[in-house]
C-alpha cells in the first residue's frame, strides 16, 4: 500500500522518483547496501523485488541479475538504461517462485513498508522459497525507532509507504519465517541526505 494522490503521484514517472533519489543521495546510499550488505560475486544470482528503476544494478557487475517490478513505467526505464546488465520483467515475486527459479540472494530495496503485515508475509516466504539452501534475503526499509530524531520521524510518517513499522515488527515478520537465529537486523541513520532512519534486515535460509 503506497500513497499515490497529490504530490506522491508525480513518483509513478522514473525519472522522478530517481532524481529524487539522486537528491537524496541515491548514488552513496547504493555503494553503502552494495559493499556492506549485498557483497556480490561474479556469477552470482539476485532477484531484486520490487526493482523500480534499477539503478544499482550499475554497482552490481559480474552478477546474474533479474529485476521484476509491478510498474511497467519503471521497467521500461530499467531496459532502456541497463539493458545489457540484467534482465527486468513485469511481475510478481509469486511468479518468480511458480517458476521454480533459485537464487543466491533476493533483495527488496524499499518495498516492506508498502505492504501490509499479510503481504509482507507471502513476500518473505516467496522470497525463501526462491533461495538457494545458505542464501539470503536483503530488505531495506523505513523504519520507528526508540529516541528517535524529530526530524526523521517527521519525514517517515510522510513516506509514500503506509506500513512504516517500528524495529520490532520488522523483525518479527523476518523471524517468523526464517527463523530468530537467521535473522540479523542492521538500524541505520547515515544512508541519506535528509534525517531519516532505516533497518536492514539479512534473512538467511539454512
Amino acid at each position: 500500500m503506497q500513497k499515490t494522490t497529490g504530490i506522491y503521484s508525480m513518483l509513478s514517472a522514473a525519472w522522478v522518483y530517481e532524481t529524487l533519489m539522486t537528491l537524496l543521495g541515491g548514488k552513496r546510499k547504493r555503494q553503502i547496501l552494495v559493499n556492506e550488505y549485498i557483497r556480490p560475486e561474479k556469477g552470482m544470482k539476485i532477484l531484486d523485488c520490487g526493482c523500480g528503476p534499477a539503478e544499482i544494478v550499475s554497482f552490481l557487475p559480474g552478477v546474474e541479475y533479474l529485476g521484476i517490478d509491478l510498474s511497467p513505467a519503471y521497467i521500461d526505464q530499467a531496459r532502456a538504461q541497463f539493458g545489457e546488465y540484467g534482465e527486468f520483467q513485469v511481475q510478481s515475486a509469486a511468479e518468480i517462485a511458480v517458476s521454480g527459479r533459485k537464487f543466491d540472494l533476493v533483495m527488496a530495496l524499499g518495498l516492506l513498508h508498502h505492504l501490509n503485515d499479510e503481504q509482507a508475509n507471502a513476500l518473505l516466504a516467496t522470497a525463501y522459497s526462491a533461495l538457494i539452501p545458505g542464501g539470503r534475503l536483503l530488505t531495506f526499509d523505513g523504519v520507528f525507532v526508540e529516541k528517535q530524531s524529530l526530524l526523521a520521524r517527521f519525514f517517515l510518517k510522510r513516506d509514500r509507504g503506509q506500513n512504516v513499522r517500528w524495529q520490532k515488527e520488522y523483525e518479527k515478520l523476518a523471524t517468523g519465517v526464517f527463523g530468530s537465529d537467521n535473522v540479523i537486523s542492521d538500524i541505520r541513520t547515515d544512508m541519506t541526505r535528509i534525517p531519516y532512519t532505516h533497518i536492514l534486515l539479512q534473512c538467511r535460509k539454512c
